[in-house]
């Protein structure tokens, strides 16, 4: 076998057409990747190879049965065919050894192509911002697909004595197995386009070109392997077919070796792995998702409104999406499919404005981009969202979201981070999985229902919201966690009691506390003064590991607005208000990572307090810019009629959110119990965790200063032309909560962290026709540069 690898090799490798073979691919795949802009990754702006992957199997089609059209039918067309069968070497040696050599003349093909990952790798900002791992795997899907196409060149070699029959025959397999089936199961429906799509190449190579291994797509391409070659040994042994012992040899064999092949392909589908070598993991998904996945049972439908002609950064979100979904159809027992809108994409103006118009009334808001058509830049309208239906139900999602402050390309990495969260709380929606019971804690003079009819509206489409009150505690147990929303009356000691044991036995709780509290009706003039508040709620707190101060924070540099209304009712001025602020310097934590702004108002100062065995993190800052106004705190509007001293705001940057994780200690413990208590005293928590904000206002919605209406929660109808309108409230809140009630659910999937591998625009814009000319030169020089030592080491050899 080995002899007829080498024979095969170096024959190759003296003929001149090997070079040309090879170099027509290597100029075909430079100028896709480096000159034509439709594919160019110097156009596409980001440190990947993705288009050598993607495009790289249809050159491949041409390039392998380029090399073997020759292999069989050249010897049967000599007769040098006959000759080999005299020797003491077997038919299936003779084709093993011609295709090894096939395989590895196609690795000998790729090598070249390394010179296009040192580009991208030396143009990546920062130099290196390469995912090594990743192109790896993809390269290892490259190869197997070229050995697949391999196998069925040389079968079409075998079939015939004529190479460019063998030729054209293998090219028309391979197209027909990579995009013909696929093309075909688009014909169909239900079952049979599942069926006949599973049998397609571009199926399984799909996630290998991303550098994604998935143990059924190598039993796919190793099956399709052995079964090609086997036909091509069919073929080869035909002669001795007239006999009958060796026709029921050659019988038994193919039987059993299909069984081989059908029994590795059932247990690969039923029991698989999936290795993600990509370097952030970017396409494994959570435990949780998984789970919930699991319990999909009717089909899934996605509609992408992210289509059409867009820029770069808007393509990868929508690809990001795309290969998301395909991961999600892997675990579910369902059929998930998806399809795309272009809003814009009518043929007419009107047609184009009527879809515009309905997706807005709908409550889709679009995002105005940027982009470069012609050498000029042109303004598109992108609805950043997916359509989501299961069952009688649909849901809208949106997946544009990030910090305020960041770059476009860095916010649509963090879309592209938050991708699986949020189709997975968008599925959890509209399915109705997994959900938890909140209960809303009442008697103390809390938000009412107007004030709170925004995260009402929201979180009833995902929690069950129950009223609650501490006063039975039977209630209090069969909920999963409580909110605590801005208490103004003092809670008893039996309310105290009936909270404490709820957390001592591995409760949850969001506390939403102000310290002071002000009368702005009384704001006008000279002012007045918050004083505190007496919600009995400190002692707890400050046993559970923190304290809320009675002062109040006054940010300067993200300062809010306060509606004033003049003598005039219909004359309203919005003045700077640093009692308002917009917070927007998170920690990296599930809760908070990639969130935008929340938007506070009166809020406090937080100190952290010693509490053996809890975790404390601060999840939330204001800027360094801020003062701090002691209680009993003057509110007046007179003080920011004219512009403040900025350099009075120098205290720094302060938390206003902590979570708390850990054993809690019993307030009650080493105390008199409630006359009342009805249950006995746990001192000592099970695991569990609360989450505290200095903010009551946090949860509260503004209203319709005419008519009352309660505004969407985060809503800021008081920002001046050019300020934000929406801020994260609602998302801070429902994160919150759904760490909280399941640290291990689908909130884990906000945690991932893709890294953003942008081109150095300025090194591409600058010396872009170097690059182009190394990566179409390059690998030419390097394929000239071994055929001339290889010519030499010849001359040299035979001259000795």
């Amino acid at each position: 076998m080995w002899s007829i690898y080498k024979r095969e090799i170096q024959q190759f490798l003296n003929s001149l057409i090997a070079y040309i073979v090879i170099g027509v691919f290597l100029t075909g795949i430079g100028l896709l990747m480096w000159v034509f802009p439709e594919t160019s990754v110097l156009n596409y702006g980001f440190a990947d190879l993705e288009t050598l992957f993607s495009l790289g199997p249809f050159v491949f089609m041409f390039l392998i049965p380029a090399i073997t059209m020759r292999m069989v039918a050249e010897e049967k067309k000599s007769g040098t065919i006959e000759l080999l069968l005299t020797k003491p070497i077997t038919e299936a040696q003779i084709l093993l050894g011609k295709y090894f050599a096939a395989v590895t003349l196609v690795l000998f093909a790729i090598l070249p192509t390394l010179v296009y990952a040192y580009s991208v790798y030396q143009l990546g900002n920062p130099v290196g911002n390469l995912d090594v791992p990743g192109i790896t795997g993809s390269y290892i899907g490259l190869l197997l697909l070229g050995a697949v196409f391999a196998a069925i060149g040389l079968a079409a070699s075998t079939l015939t004595e004529n190479q460019i029959v063998a030729f054209i025959f293998a090219v028309f397999l391979s197209f027909f197995l990579y995009t013909g089936l696929s093309s075909i199961s688009a014909l169909f429906s239900g079952n049979a386009a599942v069926y006949i799509e599973d049998l397609s190449l571009s199926f399984h190579y799909e996630a290998l070109s991303r550098g994604l291994i998935d143990t059924r797509d190598l039993a796919y391409f190793l099956s399709t392997i052995i079964f090609v070659l086997f036909v091509s040994y069919w073929k080869l042994v035909s002669r001795k077919l007239s006999y009958k012992p060796v026709r029921a040899r050659l019988i038994e064999h193919f039987s059993i070796g299909l069984f081989i092949i059908l029994l590795i392909n059932f247990v690969a589908a039923n029991f698989f792995a999936r290795f993600d070598l990509t370097a952030d993991k970017r396409y494994s998904l959570k435990p949780a998702t998984k789970e919930l996945l699991s319990q999909i049972d009717e089909p899934l439908t996605v509609e992408i409104l992210i289509s059409g002609d867009l820029p770069a950064g808007f393509e990868r979100l929508k690809k990001a999406i795309e290969q998301t979904i395909e991961e999600f159809d892997i675990y579910t027992p369902g059929d998930i499919a998806y399809f795309h809108t272009d809003p814009s994409g009518a043929e007419t103006v009107q047609e184009r404005q009527e879809n515009i118009t309905y997706l807005i009334q709908q409550g889709f808001e679009p995002t105005q981009v940027f982009d470069t058509e012609n050498g000029r830049q042109i303004q598109k309208t992108v609805f950043p969202y997916v359509i989501l239906r299961y069952g009688q139900r649909a849901a809208g999602v949106l997946m544009l979201k990030g910090t305020t402050g960041a770059s476009s390309q860095e916010r649509l990495n963090q879309s592209i981070e938050g991708i699986e969260f949020e189709l997975a709380v968008g599925l959890q929606r509209i399915a109705g999985l997994n959900r938890k019971t909140i209960g809303l804690v009442q008697g103390h003079k809390e938000l009412d229902s107007l004030d709170i009819a925004g995260f009402l509206g929201e979180m009833r489409q995902y929690f069950d919201l129950v009223k609650t009150d501490l006063t039975q505690p039977q209630t209090i147990a069969s909920v999963d966690a409580l909110v605590v929303a801005q208490p103004k009356a003092e809670y008893s000691v039996e309310e105290k009691y009936a909270l404490d044991q709820y957390i001592m036995s591995g409760g949850k709780v969001l506390f939403l506390v102000d310290k002071l509290q002000v009368n702005m009706g009384l704001a006008g003039g000279e002012g007045t003064f918050a004083l505190p508040i007496d919600h009995g709620l400190d002692d707890m707190l400050f046993r559970y590991g923190v304290r809320i101060n009675a002062e109040y924070i006054q940010d300067i540099q993200n300062f809010g607005r306060y509606p004033v209304v003049l003598d005039n009712a219909e004359n309203i001025i919005n003045l700077p208000w640093p009692f308002y602020a917009s917070v927007n310097d998170f920690t990296e934590h599930p809760i908070t990572k990639n969130l935008d702004a929340v938007y506070a108002r009166f809020f406090s100062t937080m100190d952290t307090v010693k509490a053996d065995g809890v975790v404390k993190t601060p999840l939330m800052f204001t800027s360094p810019y801020t003062r701090i106004v002691n209680s009993p705190a003057k509110v007046a509007f007179e003080d920011f009629a004219n512009e403040p001293d900025a350099a009075l705001f120098d205290h720094g940057k302060e938390p206003v959110a902590y979570l708390l994780e850990g054993e809690f200690t019993s307030l009650f413990k080493n105390r008199v119990l409630p006359s009342n208590a009805q249950t006995a005293l746990k001192e000592q928590s099970e695991e569990t965790k609360i989450v505290v904000v200095s903010d009551g206002d946090i949860i509260r919605n503004e209203k319709n200063l005419r008519t009352g209406a309660p505004f969407e929660l985060g809503y800021n109808p008081f920002a001046d032309q050019g300020e934000k309108l929406k801020y994260a409230n609602k998302d801070f809140l429902f994160n919150a909560l759904a760490y909280l009630v399941d640290e291990n659910g689908v909130i884990t999937s906000r945690a991932k962290d893709i890294t953003l591998r942008p081109l150095n625009r300025v090194k591409v814009r600058e010396e872009r026709v170097y690059w182009q000319i190394l990566n179409l030169v390059g690998p030419l020089v390097l394929l000239s540069i071994f055929g001339l030592i290889r010519v030499l080491w010849r001359k040299r050899k035979y001259r000795a």
